[in-house]
């Protein structure tokens, strides 16, 4: 238990003597609204992702009822200001304990375990927890604001994507090209094996190439011959067209090659 020690130190003087009163250690009340607990777990998974923490409430006197308000704010990675509020389950709502006399004596303690899973990343995570104490009548004693500490969860999967195709030709085969794609991987994590697929605008049989794994932050290129480039109908490569990774960013998964303007001379 904290203690707090009274700094003064009474003199007096008695019969002519001079006594010294020590000082007394004096227990310091315990806090009516605390949080306790904090936990914030990362994880590659999504459902896997949790912020969590636990409401310490003790009563006031003259306390009836009691009562708490969980509420979680997200603010996405790329945004330093703004914030928006998560909805889900009960978030928001004010909850009063299971007993509806807990509270009512001084010793009562209530404490409320709260957790959010399936945290989208990446973004910044803090609970606000609203404390209120109302008394006879519905009269309200007290409230109180608590803040958690901020949980920050990184994404943690891959992101593959095409990041270019160089169209080039190929000497003494006018009807055909060359495309060379640039494969990237984004993410935090590496991926594979996963297919890259070459998709040729004229309708022509496509072609795949297996990748057996591609390292977080590195890139690597996949050529393939194919039908000489229309602007009309341009082939286009997708990475993992067959959805082997969990790759979280699937719009960038596919992209379609641009023609070079054709030669005036």
């Amino acid at each position: 238990m904290e203690m707090k020690r009274l700094a003064a130190t009474a003199l007096a003087v008695v019969s002519g003597a001079l006594l010294t009163f020590a000082s007394v250690a004096v227990a310091s009340p315990l806090p009516r609204a605390q949080l306790e607990g904090y936990s914030c777990e990362r994880a590659l998974d999504p459902p896997n992702r949790s912020v969590s923490v636990k409401a310490v409430t003790r009563p006031l006197a003259g306390t009836r009822h009691l009562a708490v308000k969980f509420e979680l704010f997200e603010r996405d990675a790329g945004s330093s200001t703004s914030e928006s509020v998560v909805r889900a389950g009960d978030l928001g709502v004010w909850i009063s304990p299971r007993n509806p006399t807990l509270g009512q004596l001084p010793g009562d303690v209530w404490v409320l375990d709260k957790s959010v899973v399936n945290l989208a990343a990446p973004a910044r995570y803090h609970f606000r927890v609203s404390f209120r104490w109302t008394g006879a009548h519905g009269r309200v004693l007290g409230t109180a604001v608590r803040y958690s500490p901020v949980c920050v969860q990184r994404e943690l999967r891959p992101d593959l994507l095409v990041k270019s195709i160089a169209v080039s030709t190929i000497a003494g085969e006018p009807s055909e090209a060359l495309y060379t794609a640039v494969i990237a991987n984004r993410g935090a994590t590496g991926a594979g094996p996963f297919e890259v697929l070459f998709t040729p605008g004229d309708g022509s049989t496509p072609k795949s190439r297996i990748v057996g794994y591609l390292a977080a932050g590195n890139s690597r290129s996949e050529s393939f011959t194919g039908p000489a480039c229309q602007s009309a109908d341009p082939p286009t490569v997708t990475v993992d067209a067959t959805d082997e990774v969990d790759d979280y960013n699937r719009a960038n998964n596919q992209l379609t090659a641009v023609c070079p303007a054709p030669s005036t001379s």
